[in-house]
């Protein structure tokens, strides 16, 4: 079996043979870090995630029992004609849920 040198020699002055070995560091260093999962969320995203807290608190207040004493005390009230809410308490309730 007959090898020509001479291409061998050619590859070496080259420089090629300098960039393989250049490039082996690389990969190596490439398979050795570890890559991690990761996202965030957009703003958009943040302002729809608080307003379905708000949206979620909302309804526990208004789905909480109430107490029979404070039932039965607004029934009176309504069949004798005295049950009155100030306007200014409905429209303050209302902003306190929004903001």
């Amino acid at each position: 079996m007959n090898i020509d040198t001479n291409i061998y020699k050619q590859y070496v002055k080259s420089g090629q043979s300098r960039r393989c070995l250049k490039m082996q560091p690389t990969a190596q260093k490439k398979q050795n870090t570890i890559k991690t999962d990761s996202f965030s969320l957009s703003p958009e995203a943040s302002m729809f995630k608080e307003c379905g807290k708000v949206i979620k608190r909302s309804i526990a207040e208004i789905t909480a029992p109430a107490s029979e004493d404070r039932i039965n005390s607004l029934r009176q009230q309504i069949k004798a004609g005295s049950y009155n809410i100030p306007s200014d308490k409905i429209a303050g309730a209302i902003l306190d849920r929004i903001v």
